[in-house]
């Protein structure tokens, strides 16, 4: 994404020096990883009268995104579980942050 920009950047993921955001995937994350990237803005969301809340990621865009992936995915259900557990858990994380 950020060497298709123009001009072309380095990912800041690549640079972060800061310990407690930098994350090391183990090899078996990798494409849950880059999945979990590409679709996590891919919400559903509803309206609860004041605002669109997120309730979940749209499920028909992750299992697309997992039938694509380049070379493929060995176990897509575990891949797909690993990737809407990791958006829950941001989520909660955004929600406790915000009060």
């Amino acid at each position: 994404m950020y060497a298709a920009r123009n001009p072309s950047e380095e990912a800041t993921c690549d640079t972060c020096t800061d310990e407690r955001k930098r994350v090391e995937l183990l090899p078996e994350n990798k494409q849950a990883a880059e999945i979990f990237r590409m679709c996590r803005s891919q919400c559903e969301r509803r309206w609860n009268g004041e605002q669109d809340i997120e309730i979940d990621l749209h499920h028909p865009s992750l299992w697309k995104a997992i039938e694509k992936f380049p070379g493929g995915i060995k176990d897509e259900w575990k891949c797909f579980t690993k990737i809407i557990h990791a958006w829950h858990i941001a989520q909660q994380r955004k929600r406790d942050s915000e009060g």
